[in-house]
Formats: structure tokens, C-alpha cells, sequence
């Protein structure tokens, strides 16, 4: 009975662990791909009921728009540092404020 049970024990922490490395690594390509280092025009807050409409530099995709807030030279990197935002718009309510979505340090300014 304890062979049994620690052999299923291996097996789960096993799984856990394949488990574990695949929303690692998933959350970490998408993230990438979401702040990537280049943009376009895109329209933001379109949805009735929330913010006013905008165009803003980002780009849009399957999980939504996401722009860039502010593009500012960093020394410490010796990159610009762009802010990245989701445009928070849809759903029941028609929109929700935009939130902060992440970071980016790209070789060239957002605009």
C-alpha cells in the first residue's frame, strides 16, 4: 500500500509540475506578445456606456486592445520604458475603467 501511494504521489507532483510549467510558459508568451515593441493606431473605449472613445497607439488582438499609456527615455536601461494599459471595454456594464497591464523596454519610443 505505501508503494502504491507513493508512486501516485509521484505521479501527481508529476502533474502539478507539467501543470505549473505550462502556465509559466504560456503566461509568459502571451505577456510578451501583448507588450510587444511596436503599435498601431487603434481605437479604444469603443463600447457605449464607459469612457470616452479614443484612438491610442497599441494594438488589438483575441484578449482585447492594450496601449500604451506614456513612452519615457530610461537611462538606468538605456531603452524606453512604455506603460502599457487594457482598454477595459465591454460586458455587461458597456465599459470599465482601463487598468495598468505592463511594462515593455524597447529599443525605440511608442510615437
Amino acid at each position: 500500500m505505501k508503494r502504491n501511494l507513493r508512486r501516485w504521489g509521484a505521479l501527481g507532483a508529476a502533474a502539478v509540475s507539467l501543470a505549473g510549467a505550462m502556465v509559466v510558459t504560456g503566461g509568459a508568451t502571451s505577456a510578451h506578445a501583448d507588450t510587444r515593441c511596436s503599435v498601431n493606431a487603434i481605437a479604444i473605449n469603443a463600447g457605449p456606456g464607459g469612457e470616452p472613445k479614443a484612438l491610442a497607439w497599441g494594438h488589438s488582438h483575441k484578449t482585447g486592445n492594450h496601449y500604451v499609456q506614456s513612452s519615457k527615455w530610461s537611462s538606468f536601461t538605456g531603452k524606453y520604458l512604455w506603460q502599457w494599459m487594457a482598454d477595459n471595454n465591454g460586458g455587461n456594464d458597456g465599459d470599465t475603467a482601463d487598468t495598468y497591464y505592463g511594462p515593455s523596454f524597447c529599443d525605440n519610443p511608442a510615437w
